[in-house]
């Protein structure tokens, strides 16, 4: 499971209550705590190399602990997966 950095700790905890192997992918400060199309291939692909199969993708908005609104733009990418090739 895709889990976006920095993270409330309920997705982290109910990964390991569950056995789920979590893949962190981060968020862009400079844009407002933004994800970006570049950093969540970035995280697939490495999450792939560690013979990880990634399966979801948690996008929290607005996001805690950071309390920001992501972009449509971030919203719409992620939701219809151009980007992610499970």
């Amino acid at each position: 499971m895709m889990i976006p950095i920095p993270q409330y700790p309920i997705y982290s905890a109910t990964c390991d209550l569950f056995g789920i192997q979590q893949v962190g992918y981060y968020l862009d400060e400079s844009k407002g705590w933004d994800s970006t199309v570049e950093e969540l291939e970035r995280s697939l692909k490495e999450a792939k190399v560690q013979g990880i199969n990634v399966n979801s993708l948690v996008l929290i908005n607005p996001g805690n602990p950071t309390g920001e609104v992501l972009s449509k733009e971030s919203v719409k990418v992620s939701y219809n997966g151009t980007f992610l090739d499970f």
